[in-house]
């Protein structure tokens, strides 16, 4: 009786079996750790409660506290996404702002500009057309802390896309059509239209458009404040709507 003999090189069905699932094995881990890499919480969001209420008029976006009487005064700011220096602004007067407001002592009225888009669809507008959006949800917590997050590192929040900007609005609790809207591309004809108008009205004010001008009463509080003392317009508004 005659055997066949095997060529000891030769690869049985149940070696290629084997292969086969430890490659299935491999892809299966490659996508849970990226899954879960993706998910992962992004450090350092901003997390502050607010006691003051958010509303849209216009091209307007308005906080203000419920205890804010006739006496408070009204602050109209100016600044573009774009603005180093309204970064600075926002960043270093941060404190007496959300103070200032949940005391009800100013009301702070965002006229948001987009010249530095120079008439492009940039960051700029991109990111007043979510900014409106939120304010529209009526949202004051979401604002507040969306604002932070954008004007803390300009530079770095310029960067990001579509679907990074969208990770951090999910983590911050945004709602889901809006998280949804920004990753497919926001509706940004009213946020050329209110970056217009609001250019306009500054113009109006102080005969040119910049940013970040600060008006009470008509005038431009940081007109003599050194770049250093951005971080100051909350005292220097409330000094001069006091005077």
């Amino acid at each position: 009786m005659s055997q066949k003999i095997k060529n000891p090189n030769e690869k049985g069905s149940g070696f290629i079996v084997g292969i086969i699932a430890l490659i299935a094995i491999v892809a299966v881990v490659i996508g849970v750790v990226l899954y879960m890499g993706r998910n992962q919480p992004i450090e350092g969001l901003p997390d502050e409660d607010v006691a003051f209420s958010i509303e849209t008029e216009g091209s307007v976006i308005r906080l203000a506290s419920d205890d804010a009487g006739d006496d408070a005064v009204v602050a109209e700011v100016y600044e573009d996404y774009s603005c180093p220096h309204c970064g600075t602004m926002a960043t270093e007067g941060h404190a007496d702002q959300l103070e200032a407001l949940n005391n009800g002592d100013i009301i702070v009225e965002y006229h948001t500009l987009n010249f530095m888009d120079r008439g492009s669809e940039g960051h700029s507008t991109k990111t007043l057309a979510l900014m409106q959006r939120i304010a529209e949800t009526g949202d004051a917590r979401l604002f507040w802390n969306v604002h932070t997050m954008m004007m803390e590192d300009i530079n770095q929040a310029a960067s990001w896309d579509s679907e990074q900007l969208a990770e951090r609005l999910d983590m911050m609790d945004a709602p889901s059509d809006l998280v949804d809207d920004v990753r497919n591309g926001l509706d940004l004809s009213g946020a050329k239209e209110s970056g217009t108008a609001n250019g306009e009205r500054l113009n109006g004010i102080i005969g040119s458009i910049s940013s970040p001008p600060v008006i009470v009463d008509g005038n431009d509080v940081l007109q003599n404040v050194q770049q250093g003392g951005l971080g100051e317009w909350v005292n220097a508004a409330l000094e001069a709507g006091r005077a």
